[in-house]
């Protein structure tokens, strides 16, 4: 069985050396660009950009949504533990 000889999907003179692991797209030397091992193309690398700013912007959103919550919440606490106790002294004095 003979290799069928594959060519750039962007330099159609040119030999493919790689297929882009996110469009499938054969491509030559110059259009391959290899990142982690994995072969990706101009347009895979932007799908891939893509892809990881938006898992960033989410995971970013609810680290930041614990802070504003945490901080939010901190000073009720802290309010509502200060007239839980000045209620138990008030009651503990009036029983005495």
């Amino acid at each position: 069985m003979a290799l069928k000889k594959t060519f750039c999907l962007n330099h159609p003179d040119r030999p493919a050396i790689g297929i882009c692991v996110i469009t499938g797209q054969a491509i030559c030397e110059e259009c391959s660009t290899r990142y982690e091992g994995v072969n990706y193309s101009r347009e895979g690398l932007r799908i891939l950009q893509a892809r990881r700013n938006a898992e960033n912007r989410l995971h970013g959103w609810r680290g930041r949504s614990w802070l504003i919550l945490g901080t939010l919440l901190s000073p009720i606490s802290v309010l509502l533990i200060y007239l839980g106790l000045r209620a138990m002294i008030f009651f503990m004095g009036l029983r005495s």
